[in-house]
């Protein structure tokens, strides 16, 4: 299915004789491995394109995710602006090209997660649900830290929220540090088995 959602971006930047493809393709590689963590059933993502860029993030996954409509509508005069909608079946999508208004308001994309904790350590939930832990603890060397990110989550959560979790806590270093740069390493630990009652 990644495949061909990449396929019909192209079909759209041909379509509208845009650059893109001439310019700057590997901008094309940034959004496939982009689609290839996130492009799960009901997803909605954001995607735009113009002569020199693409831009994308997938929506209702973090807050910093959710921004980008925000800050990508006056990049250019002839930007295309999409909502792609990841369905059920192995190549169900639709990808529908919306106004600048339009997609500037997918910002406010509801987000079912949410973190209980600080930077260092935290529970993330999906609405009630608990999705798994996330602690991040400074390695390395003075001059040059690495971040690691120990994620534990609840056995038989969803692929997207196992993606969510980690993004979740590449936020948490981002935040740490204040910086979009600092190296990390991410370490999943076991599933904790949710104990039956007797």
């Amino acid at each position: 299915m990644i495949q061909a959602i990449i396929d019909a971006f192209k079909r759209e930047i041909v379509k509208h004789g845009l650059e893109l493809l001439q310019r700057y393709p590997k901008d094309l590689e940034i959004d496939m491995a982009m689609l290839e963590r996130f492009a799960h059933p009901g997803l909605q993502y954001a995607w735009m394109v113009g002569d020199s860029h693409t831009h994308a993030a997938p929506l209702g996954i973090h807050p910093k995710l959710n921004d980008l409509p925000t800050y990508v509508t006056r990049l250019a005069n002839n930007d295309h602006f999409y909502l792609l909608t990841v369905g059920h079946g192995p190549a169900e999508f639709t990808l529908k090209e919306v106004d600048r208004i339009a997609f500037a308001a997918l910002a406010h994309t509801p987000i079912p997660y949410k973190m209980i904790g600080t930077v260092d350590s935290f529970w993330l939930y999906r609405k009630d649900s608990r999705v798994g832990t996330c602690v991040v603890t400074r390695e390395g060397t003075y001059e040059k830290p690495v971040y690691k990110i120990a994620l534990t989550p609840m056995a038989g959560i969803s692929t997207m929220d196992r993606e969510a979790l980690q993004e979740w806590g590449h936020e948490a270093v981002t935040k740490k540090t204040g910086s979009l740069f600092a190296q990390s390493r991410v370490e999943w630990l076991e599933p904790i088995e949710m104990a039956l009652a007797a």
